[in-house]
């Protein structure tokens, strides 16, 4: 009899803690960490604020991670709760590393996302219609490497079958594909020559698919 009473108390205290922590244990602040250079800091700012008030131990955090993950330009994000009544939530943000096909993001790990109607207007754009965008990324490199030589950094690099067009601030080169190595060298070893006429101009169209020689205009 006096063990079932005992145990019977024991429930009781239990219980009434268990409670206890319901009221006590509820969120009172939310830290947010991360670089915020792309994304929305007041949207970010208003999801987190929606922890306030609720019981710690209750909250959904895969519910919530994604609701963060659907913010344009969120990579990740990770909640952890510091009890009795803390949130941090960290916020990592894609590294866009360039536009393709003028649809979508590739990111610094080679992944692609998309950002409706949000645009950045100095990134890289890269399109083909036969190459991967790997692939194109690797052309980039290494056609970029030919005009290092005369400061030139390429902005914009499109493939269409053989042919190559090739954007930078002050260049514009039409090449075919099979042959862009050669004829790049041919003109960046001239480019000196007339580098002072080509100031002049804001924009220079090089056309280089001729078999000897090039034509500017």
């Amino acid at each position: 009899m006096i063990r079932t009473t005992f145990l019977f108390c024991l429930i009781i205290v239990v219980v009434y803690f268990a409670n206890q922590g319901d009221v006590v244990s509820t969120v009172d602040t939310v830290d947010i960490e991360g670089e915020f250079n792309l994304s929305d800091e007041k949207l970010i700012t208003e999801r987190a604020k929606l922890f306030i008030g609720k019981n710690i131990y209750n909250i959904d955090l895969r519910h919530y991670k994604n609701e963060f993950e659907k913010i344009p330009w969120i990579k990740y994000s990770q909640i952890s709760i510091n009890p009795p009544s803390n949130l941090t939530v960290k916020i990592i943000e894609h590294n866009p590393l360039f536009l393709w096909n003028e649809e979508i993001y590739v990111n610094s790990e080679m992944q692609t996302f998309t950002t409706p109607n949000l645009p950045i207007k100095n990134i890289l754009r890269l399109a083909s219609n036969n190459y991967s965008y790997e692939e194109m990324y690797n052309l980039f490199k290494s056609v970029q490497s030919f005009l290092l030589d005369i400061n030139e950094t390429i902005i914009a690099l499109s493939k269409q079958d053989d042919m190559l067009e090739i954007k930078s601030e002050n260049l514009t080169f039409i090449v075919r594909h099979s042959r862009y190595p050669e004829k790049i060298r041919e003109f960046v070893s001239i480019y000196p020559d007339f580098e002072s006429k080509l100031n002049k101009r804001k924009t220079i169209h090089i056309d280089l698919r001729y078999p000897t020689g090039f034509a500017v205009r």
